[in-house]
C-alpha cells in the first residue's frame, strides 16, 4: 500500500520509578529523506534502548528522516538520592588549611562555606528497571503503528493526485502519437515525390540526396520513444497499485526514464502540436516527481 513519508504520533503516559509516579511525554515525528535516519533524544535512564528503537523504527517505517523523543516531565525523580562527595571534601579542607597555614591566616571552616564549592554533592541517574523498559517499548510501538496509519492515510490522497497525472499524460501521450502518424505519412509522401522526381532526372548525386532524405524521414520517426513512454506509463501504474509498501525510490526512477523519452520526442519532431502536448506531460511528470519525493 501507497505510503507517505511525513507523519506525527505523540502520546502522555504515567509511570512508576521507585515508587513515584511521573507523566512522559512520547512522541514520533518522520519527514521526507531519501534513506532512513533516525534521531533519537532520549532520557538517561531508557538511553541503553536506543540502538534496539531504531531497529524498530527502520523495521516498521522502512524509509524517511524519524525524529524520536522521550521527555519526563519530572526529571528529578530520574536522579537518585544526594550524596556528599567526602573525598572531595576533604581535599577542599586540606587546601583551606595549607592556605591559613602559608599565610598565617585566622578563621574557622563551616558547613555553610562547604555546600556552595563545585562537586561537593554527587547524583546519580538512576538505573531503569526490566518492567520500564517495557512499558516504555510497548507506547514506542503503539505509536509507530499510529504513524504508519497516518502515513497510509496520506498516501491515499497521494495516490489520488498520481492516478490524475497518470490520466492527463495518457491522454497527452496518445495525441502526440496520433498527430506523430498523421505528420510521418504526410512526410513520406513528400519524401516519396521527392525521391521520384530525382529517379526521373537521373542526376549522378541522385543516391546521395536519397540517403539524405531517408536519414531525415527516420530521424522524425518517434514511434519507438512513445512505445517506452506508454510502457513506463503502465508501470508507474502497476507500481501505485502495489499492496508493496516501498515503492518510492521505483516512481522515481521510472519518471526519470519518462523525462528521458518526452525529451527525445520533443527533440526529434518539431511539429508545434507535438511539442506543446510534450511540455504539458513535462509539466504533468514534474508535479508527480514532486509527490514521489513524500513517498515510502
Amino acid at each position: 500500500m501507497l505510503s507517505s513519508m511525513t507523519g506525527f504520533a505523540t502520546k502522555t503516559a504515567v509511570f512508576s520509578i521507585d515508587g513515584e509516579k511521573t507523566n512522559a511525554s512520547i512522541s514520533i515525528k518522520s519527514l521526507n529523506s531519501r534513506f532512513f535516519e533516525a534521531t533519537c533524544k532520549l532520557p538517561q535512564i531508557v538511553s541503553h534502548l536506543e540502538t534496539d528503537l531504531i531497529k524498530i523504527l527502520k523495521q516498521k517505517l522502512i524509509r524517511g528522516h524519524v525524529y524520536l523523543t522521550v521527555h519526563m516531565k519530572d526529571a528529578s525523580l530520574l536522579k537518585s538520592n544526594v550524596k556528599a562527595n567526602i573525598q572531595t571534601v576533604k581535599s577542599y579542607l586540606e587546601a583551606i588549611s595549607n592556605i591559613e597555614k602559608t599565610f598565617e591566616l585566622n578563621g574557622s571552616v563551616q558547613v555553610k562555606d562547604l555546600i556552595h564549592l563545585p562537586n561537593v554533592f554527587d547524583t546519580q541517574d538512576l538505573e531503569g528497571s526490566k518492567s520500564f523498559d517495557k512499558q516504555i517499548l510497548e507506547i514506542i510501538s503503539h505509536l509507530i503503528e499510529s504513524l504508519r496509519k497516518s502515513r497510509q492515510k496520506e498516501g491515499i490522497a497521494l495516490r489520488k493526485d498520481l492516478a490524475k497525472r497518470i490520466s492527463i499524460m495518457g491522454k497527452e501521450i496518445a495525441a502526440i502519437e496520433k498527430s506523430a502518424e498523421k505528420l510521418m505519412t504526410e512526410k513520406k509522401e513528400e519524401v516519396a515525390a521527392v525521391i521520384q522526381k530525382i529517379d526521373t532526372q537521373e542526376e549522378e548525386s541522385g543516391d546521395v540526396r536519397k540517403n539524405h532524405l531517408l536519414i531525415m524521414l527516420d530521424k522524425l520517426d518517434i514511434n519507438e520513444e512513445i512505445v517506452r513512454f506508454k510502457s513506463h506509463l503502465n508501470n508507474l501504474q502497476s507500481h501505485i497499485e502495489s499492496q508493496k509498501e516501498e515503492i518510492g525510490k521505483k516512481l522515481d526512477f521510472t519518471l526519470q526514464e519518462m523525462v528521458r523519452e518526452i525529451n527525445t520526442i520533443a527533440a526529434k519532431c518539431s511539429n508545434a502540436k507535438i511539442s506543446s502536448r510534450a511540455i504539458n506531460i513535462k509539466v504533468e511528470i514534474e508535479k508527480a516527481r514532486e509527490q514521489a519525493q513524500n513517498i515510502v
